[in-house]
């Protein structure tokens, strides 16, 4: 279904199988920019998977494949971008992929950080998230959080494509947003406040990105 989905839609796609979660966990280093997890399989199921999995990379864009609705709300926990019912139907697929695909830092560009007198280059999704406090600014990134100095709009202006500024200290990557209720935003297990005069724009541009906060 996935090489129907790239020859209709004129994409290309790499796609490699693997039989058992073990051997995924073994061999996994961050290669990859889209998994499909089943949950039922033998030995480590796929839910237990995904939590080691979230372990080693907190941003690769992962899709549960499974015949049990309930596991929806579990799949919150490690931040899944979507799931799947069995038996998956080519309909089925063509409507979820646009969404995922949105997710994977596909064609996106690199993020440039100046830290610490080094300059580090990263995919847009290893970022999560930029915080500052007093001119010191963090960025949660998929490798830690690292450390520089200067001021929000700078950095504002240095990001590409999908990251959105919430409130007077927090930019956060749309990618990585969980869930969003009435005033808030979650991002990477961190929930940030956003401006009242920023919301209907941050909810504009989630949306626009393809991408939906838990309610």
């Amino acid at each position: 279904m996935l090489e129907q989905y790239a020859q209709a839609k004129q994409q290309q796609f790499r796609v490699e199988w693997i039989s058992n979660a073990s051997e995924f966990l073994d061999r996994y280093h961050h290669q990859y920019e889209l998994i499909f997890m089943d949950i039922r399989m033998p030995g480590i199921d796929g839910m237990a998977a995904a939590h080691e999995l979230r372990e080693k990379d907190r941003s690769v864009v992962l899709v549960f494949l499974t015949s049990l609705a309930q596991f929806a709300v579990e799949s919150y926990e490690v931040e899944a971008t979507d799931y799947i019912l069995k038996p998956i139907s080519m309909a089925a697929l063509e409507l979820k992929m646009p969404r995922i695909l949105s997710r994977c830092a596909v064609d996106q560009g690199e993020v440039v950080i100046q830290c610490e007198g080094t300059t580090l280059k990263m995919k847009p999704n290893e970022l999560y998230y930029v915080e500052i406090f007093s001119h010191h600014i963090q960025f949660a990134t998929l490798h830690g959080v690292l450390h520089s100095y200067g001021t929000l709009k700078e950095i504002e202006r240095a990001l590409p494509e999908g990251f959105f500024r919430i409130n007077n200290q927090t930019i956060v990557n749309l990618r990585a947003v969980t869930r969003v209720d009435s005033s808030d935003a979650t991002v990477s297990g961190r929930t940030f406040p956003i401006s009242r005069g920023r919301r209907r724009e941050f909810l504009s541009a989630l949306h626009s990105s393809g991408i939906k906060g838990g309610a």
